[in-house]
């Protein structure tokens, strides 16, 4: 599958534009790899290219499972070709490793889905609940074009809160959280917004400038923004919370200090002391902080005139407690000084601010698009899919033998939070129970989104095992 390069962006396209033609290769592919499942489930094409998978069950008593994946991925830059120690759609297989885009994200989740499902249908399995795959093709792209339309279909057709469980990509298994291994699925999800950032001024002739063009006014509002980073925060809704929780209980090597301060949250000292703690690390800091990337910045066409526009794009990744509102007005907050020395207007996400009698010399524009407040969190206390879900961990992961469980190490489930967002951000009105997880252990899946992304193909083994497992599971189940 990693030999079809479905690495794509263009998300202000539909699909019948042709460069998404490279997404037609996934029928096929599906038909003649997983014969039984083709033979078995309905097929149903969503907005072109995405594709929803349905086994009916027999009894139409229990809600529907649903499974779900992507078939995009990240562009491969063509300049990083050569640093490949393999082609990157090349699908290469050294004899412990396949090679290759979209190997970790997320065709080893996604491939291992019909790899299990192929090896129940073939062994007679009848399902009792119905088993539904919801695949996307733009996730990579926040999914406007393939989740967001499965979930509208999968609403139409069964209903609001009318799937058992939904399970994605997301959290994986950690051999080393202070020092014990952990199975980390995510049950909640941070939120996300763009802020956009126009600079227009009078350009010119570069000959003439003035004290600072409009490039280097934006470096200061980059720098005002970049010199006030998100406070970091840890209220009980996040459910990283709890995953520290955990940690403290079942943890070998968790410093004594933090073990203490971590039981004692529910004063406000030690939580202040748990939050300086994680806040130090870079590794966990974002689970309990909004981040702030400038990532893009353009503007100027010619080293002979002066910039006339210029553009900067910051992204932000909210964290539980804060919101979309707090981020424009800490964005204002950083920009107003800067409007203000250099004599510029403001239009803040639709009001409009001068400063001063004299006519504006430039205007500065705030907008954002696209906003995603922090997702519902998944209940996990007495709710039976989470027992299912952590059982079935536990059960392949530590119980069963593979090259990697030897040792039989104890491997402790725990909620956790995606820094990231998935296509489950389409589909919550679709079930409470919303778990993200990709089952496979972190220490041998490489390089995800980077040159020589690769999986182990005994941890791609212990995937298949796992939703081999999950799916019958869920089948006993009420």
């Amino acid at each position: 599958m990693i030999k079809l390069p479905e690495d794509i962006d263009v998300s202000n396209k539909k699909p019948r534009d042709s460069r998404w033609n490279v997404f037609k290769c996934f029928d096929s592919y599906f038909n003649s790899t997983f014969p039984k499942v083709s033979s078995r489930f309905d097929l149903i094409h969503v907005n072109t290219y995405g594709l929803v998978y349905i086994l009916n069950g027999t009894d139409k008593t229990k809600k529907p499972l649903l499974l779900t994946a992507h078939t995009d991925v990240v562009p491969v830059p063509e300049n990083t070709i050569p640093r490949w120690t393999y082609p990157p759609f090349e699908g290469h297989f050294d004899g412990e490793c396949v090679w290759g885009r979209g190997a970790e994200d997320c065709k080893n989740s996604l491939v291992a889905i019909f790899e299990s499902l192929e090896l129940l249908l073939g062994q007679g399995f009848t399902p009792k609940r119905t088993i539904v795959l919801g695949i996307g093709f733009d996730e990579e792209i926040s999914g406007h074009h393939g989740a967001y339309h499965i979930g509208q279909y999968l609403l139409n057709r069964f209903g609001p809160d009318s799937i058992y469980l939904l399970l994605d990509e997301g959290g994986n298994i950690s051999e080393d959280v202070y020092g014990s291994s952990f199975a980390l699925p995510a049950t909640g999800e941070k939120g996300y917004v763009d802020v956009f950032i126009k600079l227009a001024t009078t350009g010119g002739h570069s000959s003439i400038p003035p004290s600072h063009t409009s490039i280097g006014i934006m470096a200061k509002i980059i720098d005002a923004i970049e010199d006030e980073p998100y406070e970091p925060q840890l209220i009980e809704e996040n459910p990283y919370y709890k995953m520290l929780q955990c940690a403290a209980e079942h943890s070998e090597s968790m410093d004594p200090k933090l073990r203490k301060n971590i039981r004692s949250m529910h004063l406000e000292s030690s939580k202040k002391n748990v939050i300086k703690a994680i806040a130090e690390n870079i590794s966990s800091k974002y689970f309990i902080s909004t981040s702030q990337a400038v990532d893009i910045i353009h503007g100027g066409l010619k080293i002979n005139a002066l910039p006339e526009e210029v553009v900067t794009e910051v992204n932000h990744r909210i964290i539980y407690g804060s919101s979309i509102g707090q981020i424009r007005e800490k964005v204002l907050r950083a920009v107003r000084p800067v409007a203000k020395r250099f004599g510029l207007s403001i239009d803040a996400f639709g009001v409009r601010m001068e400063f001063g009698d004299s006519t504006p010399l430039g205007k500065v524009t705030l907008t954002t698009y696209d906003g995603l407040q922090t997702a519902p969190v998944t209940p996990i206390e007495n709710n039976p899919t989470w027992k299912l879900l952590s059982g079935t961990i536990r059960h392949v992961f530590e119980d069963s033998k593979s090259a990697f469980n030897v040792n039989q190490k104890p491997i402790f489930v725990a909620p956790s939070i995606m820094s990231g967002n998935t296509d489950t951000r389409h589909y919550w009105n679709l079930t409470k129970n919303i778990y993200r997880f990709n089952p496979i252990r972190g220490d041998y899946s490489y390089n995800i989104h980077a040159i020589d992304e690769r999986v182990h193909l005994d941890a791609h083994l212990e995937t298949v095992a796992f939703f081999y497992d999950f799916v019958r599971n869920a089948d006993q189940i009420r």
